[in-house]
């Protein structure tokens, strides 16, 4: 009897063993194929996640145009600096002589800073100083993880001493679309200077989680759950962090920055109804704007005149 319970034991044992191999090969294969660098260069020679259909307006709506020719042909400067780990951050910089104003602007998941070109743009021509940063494991990164704008909040706050270290004076905006959003909403939850007057969502999701709740619900029958949790273990190995730790959510419940939540109605990616709970439970001074007719991150591009209008009031209230 002894025998068989030992039998038992080692087979359940052997199989316990197994499974944890199986889940742990398949927790490394979502975390590369989702976050890793190669896999992101991948996922931009295909065009991004987004349907081609929707996207289309990030190159060819008048407000692209603008933005595109503006890259093109204003001459911008390469920022660097590094963080407490002795890791160097990227940027581009736009500098507007004599001015005090500065905005932070975040691109989206498989983007970098050139696609922020129509915010650097308006930015630049309401005479602000305009920073793009290269979010982690895109461009010229020098992480290789992507951490979809969680570890991100320490090198906007890197960034934000930069600017200040130069400049005592200055006033800072941050801003964001999509995984950029995200960014800045989790940048806002920690304890940040005064210097920083603003902040401007565009999109950005409640929790990592959530999500990829949503996107895995969208592609796949098995159950989300199983999936995250089959991956978490690997994320915490690998990133240094849970994914149930990014949560936009829960930053802007310790927010002290003014923050204006915008959304499109129309948005498939990041689901409209995430926009609401992130306004309703922001601790700071707040406004939302909803872009009726919008797709995920379309709203600047296909109805430039409602969002500037109201990115445009909501920063002179602060200046």
């Amino acid at each position: 009897m002894a025998k068989k319970k030992c039998g038992l034991l080692i087979k359940t044992a052997v199989a316990g063993i197994a499974a944890g191999a199986v889940y742990s090969v398949i927790g490394n294969i979502l975390v590369e194929n989702l976050l890793g660098k190669k896999s992101i260069k991948a996922l931009i020679a295909q065009g991004g996640l987004m349907p081609s259909e929707e996207s289309a307006c990030f190159y060819t709506s008048d407000e692209a145009l603008k933005g595109i020719e503006f890259y093109r042909k204003k001459v911008y400067e390469k920022l660097f600096t590094f963080n407490k780990h002795g890791e160097c951050l990227h940027s581009i910089y736009y500098r507007n002589e004599g001015s005090h104003i500065y905005a932070i602007s975040c691109h989206g998941f498989t983007g970098d800073p050139s696609q922020n070109n129509i915010y650097a743009r308006r930015f630049y021509e309401m005479g602000y100083n305009v920073l793009l940063p290269y979010l982690r494991g895109h461009g010229k990164s020098e992480h290789y993880y992507c951490t979809m704008g969680w570890l991100d909040r320490l090198d906007i706050i890197d960034w934000i001493n930069y600017i200040i270290e130069k400049d005592s004076e200055a006033k800072i905006i941050l801003h964001g679309a999509s995984m950029g959003a995200v960014t800045v909403m989790n940048a806002t939850g920690e304890s940040l200077p005064e210097n920083v007057i603003c902040c401007i969502e565009d999109c950005g999701f409640t929790s990592l989680w959530e999500q990829y709740t949503v996107q895995i619900k969208a592609m796949t029958r098995i159950p989300p759950e199983i999936i995250l949790k089959t991956a978490n273990p690997i994320v915490r190995s690998k990133l240094g962090f849970d994914l149930r730790d990014n949560s936009p959510l829960n930053q802007v419940k310790k927010s002290k920055t003014p923050t204006l939540f915008i959304h499109g109605d129309k948005d498939s990616t990041v689901p409209f109804y995430m926009n609401y709970p992130l306004y309703q439970n922001a601790k700071c001074e707040k406004e939302r704007l909803v872009v009726e007719g919008a797709t995920h991150a379309a709203a600047g591009y296909v109805y430039p005149e409602i969002y500037w209008d109201a990115v445009t009031k909501f920063i002179n209230k602060y200046i």
